[in-house]
């Protein structure tokens, strides 16, 4: 019981530590980002430079995010504000938890804001309660350009048909390896390996080096990928069930858990359980030579490395009978008009505005949301962004390439059940279960947890 415990304490810090599916990265710096940007105030709808004129269209405008998030926005809404005079912006923001809590009085009290910043995991509960516009006539009209973008991004905003976001950002999910640790223990890997050739790597260099990886554990990640491999998904369309018919991935990824531990090449539960609160990567560390992660997350593991540190970005593994590819570019937020709004077609021109301007991004915006979603776009901000953030965009950019259609949005319960899959991993690595034990546990409660949901 002590085991199980201190099991469930590190699993619960490791969620609460670990971004949601859509998620933009770092949601613990956004939570901290309460404050001011150019006058405007997180509680307070203002205008970015004093108030409207009489006849002038007022746009509210509202998001969560971090200070530089919140400069940039601005910033970009004021050169909007400088091509159109007509228009007039009110901004808010937000702390995480603080936005979806404002949104919902808003929502309740019928006064959104004319453009909401979206997450992936709300745009179903907002577009299913009709609080969202759909935006296929801009797009229709030209008024959204989308020529740039590929079909797979815009798929993501797509529900039943409609379009009820835009892609503010992207990211995917990506392998960060140390190639100088790879070259010292005479290994490659191909750009996307398999897991067998993955753990074999990671094996000869654990023998050569004693540099170890780590199998994230603290969401449904991992476990997604292996479904997709497999031509399954994690949810059904509805939410309302599991959508792999059986336990075989569930075994299937506890199984690699319990055996790259007892191979020794897996960092213990209690260095996996130190790095979580810890400030310094394992990897910067140099006890992983590499970091299975999200892309938008690898300049902060490389900022706390050496200056001299020799890294590359290869996509996340897949399985060796793979029906079908894993990897997809998820959006890191959305932009969406929502039906308060008083003028859906200038709230969509601002979102083009948003997306497709390069001075607008250049110059303010910066790439901060993640890769933006027009490749012309993306080639202009790759020219004024550090070294890594354009390797990371040109890593992207490669897996929108191959990249396949994002599963549906997460029904309520994957938080729960996210959970409940970190608790049992850590119980299969601390041996207080067998891989069998988990498999059997994960798919008989999340199938529970959902028809619970589907029946409220």
């Amino acid at each position: 019981m002590k085991v199980w415990k201190r099991v469930a304490a590190l699993a619960m810090m490791s969620v609460l530590a670990a971004g949601m599916l859509a998620g933009c990265g770092s949601k613990d710096s956004e939570k901290a980002a309460e404050g001011s940007a150019k006058g405007t105030t997180a509680g307070n709808a203002e205008t970015t430079k004093g108030a409207a004129a009489e006849g002038q269209t007022v746009i509210r405008v509202c998001w969560w995010g971090n200070q530089t998030r919140n400069d940039g926005t601005v910033k970009a809404l004021e050169m909007y504000e400088a091509e159109h005079p007509e228009v007039k912006f009110e901004v808010e923001f937000s702390d995480w938890n603080g936005y979806w809590d404002k949104l919902a009085t808003q929502a309740a009290g019928g006064n959104l804001p004319d453009i909401i910043q979206m997450d992936y995991a709300f745009l179903s509960q907002y577009q299913e309660k009709g609080q969202l516009v759909d935006l296929n006539q801009y797009i229709e009209s030209g008024v959204i350009d989308t020529t740039n973008v590929p079909d797979s991004i815009m798929k993501s905003g797509e529900i039943d048909g409609g379009t009820y976001a835009i892609v503010a950002g992207t990211n995917a999910k990506a392998l960060l390896v140390n190639t100088a640790v790879m070259e010292e223990a005479g290994v490659t890997l191909p750009k996307q390996p398999t897991y067998e050739e993955f753990f074999a790597a990671a094996k000869t260099i654990y023998e050569i080096t004693g540099q170890q990886i780590a199998i994230p554990s603290n969401d449904e990640q991992s476990m997604l990928f292996m479904a997709r491999a497999l031509g399954q998904t994690m949810f059904t369309k509805d939410g309302t069930a599991l959508g792999m018919p059986d336990d075989t991935v569930a075994l299937r990824y506890y199984t690699r858990l319990k055996e790259t531990l007892d191979e020794g090449f897996h960092v213990s539960p209690e260095v996996m359980a130190e790095s979580s609160t810890n400030q310094l990567s394992n990897f910067a560390a140099g006890k992983e030579w590499c970091q299975l992660t999200n892309s938008n997350m690898i300049v902060n593991t490389i900022a706390q490395c050496e200056d001299d540190v020799q890294y590359d970005i290869y996509m996340y593994p897949t399985e060796a009978d793979a029906v079908s590819q894993p990897i997809f570019v998820k959006p890191s937020q959305f932009y969406s008009v929502t039906k308060d709004s008083e003028n859906p077609e200038i709230a969509a021109d601002v979102i083009n505005f948003l997306t497709n301007s390069v001075e607008a991004n250049t110059e303010a915006l910066k790439g901060e949301r993640g890769v933006p979603i027009s490749s012309v776009v993306t080639e202009a901000v790759n020219g004024v962004v550090d070294e890594c953030t354009g390797r990371i965009n040109a890593y992207v950019a490669e897996v929108a390439k191959v990249a396949t259609e994002i599963d549906p949005p997460f029904p309520p319960a994957s938080a729960e059940i996210g959970k409940m899959i970190s608790d049992l991993a850590d119980a299969v690595r601390y041996q207080e279960i067998t891989p069998e034990e988990a498999a059997h546990s994960f798919y008989e409660q999340a199938t529970e947890l959902l028809q619970k949901g589907a029946a409220e």
